[in-house]
This record gives C-alpha cells, sequence and structure tokens, in this order.
C-alpha cells in the first residue's frame, strides 16, 4: 500500500488550532452547535465523525482531514477548481507556505524596527519637551528677577 495514512487525535489537533485562534471553549461550542459541556469531550477524543470534523474544519478555518495523509502538492489548476469548488487556496504547497512564512517574519522585523525608531524618536521628543519646559521657568526667573530690580 503506497498511501501514507497517519495517526492524528482529532481532538488535539482541533484543540490546537482553538488555542492557535484564540477562540474560547464556550465560542467554539456556540460557532459548532454543541452544547458548552460536549467541548471536553469533543477535545479528549481521538476520532470524530465525519459530519461535525467537516463543521469543525469550517469554524477553525483549517483543513483536518489533511493531517491524516499528506495532499500532493503537485496539482493541477484544473483537479483544483473541480475538487475544490474553485477555491485553490485550501491546499498550499510547502514551498508557498514557506514563502508566505519568510514574508510575514521579514515584515514583522521591518515593524519591529519601525517601532524601535518611533520609541526612540518619542523618547526624543520627551526630552526636547523638558529641555524646553527648564528653559521656560528659567525664563521665567530672570523676567523675576529683572522686575525686583527696578
Amino acid at each position: 500500500m503506497d498511501v501514507d495514512v497517519k495517526y492524528v487525535h482529532v481532538g488535539e489537533a482541533i484543540d490546537r488550532r482553538r488555542n492557535e485562534l484564540g477562540l474560547s471553549k464556550s465560542e467554539f461550542a456556540r460557532r459548532i452547535g454543541v452544547p458548552q459541556q460536549h467541548v471536553n469531550r469533543i477535545l479528549e477524543r481521538e476520532t470524530m465523525e465525519t459530519k461535525r470534523l467537516v463543521r469543525v474544519c469550517e469554524v477553525l478555518d483549517f483543513n483536518f482531514f489533511s493531517l491524516f495523509c499528506p495532499v500532493q502538492h503537485q496539482i493541477s489548476a484544473y483537479l483544483a477548481a473541480v475538487a475544490l469548488e474553485g477555491n485553490v487556496h485550501n491546499i498550499i504547497g510547502d514551498a508557498e507556505l514557506a514563502s508566505q512564512l519568510a514574508q510575514a517574519r521579514s515584515e514583522t522585523e521591518s515593524q519591529k524596527e519601525t517601532v524601535k525608531l518611533l520609541k526612540e524618536q518619542i523618547d526624543s521628543l520627551n526630552a526636547q519637551i523638558n529641555r524646553l519646559d527648564s528653559n521656560l521657568k528659567d525664563k521665567d526667573a530672570i523676567i523675576e528677577l529683572l522686575k525686583e530690580r527696578r
């Protein structure tokens, strides 16, 4: 058999994705249409009925079925359009994912550098404000001294 099928603890995979999204258990329960008490049982189970897993995939915006066996990275546009109902963004290759990740990291680093420069600029402006306040107080003191001498 040439199919590479992996063992997946569905509940743990769902819980990881739920945590990645910052979704509370009660909100998750509401979105998949089950009572909140059932969420822990769902997350502890190794398996799940297909219909419910499809709903979870939709709610968490993740294809949990792809965890069981790798999807071919080379796929024709026609097959993608037919199999994915025109939504070719459901499955992307590792190279594309790595490229997107590198781009996101680059943007993050750029934004961190911008934040650092802005903080330095704020500190510089605060120091300038303090100097100007001090100069203003000195000016007021000089004016008072000159008034007293008259």
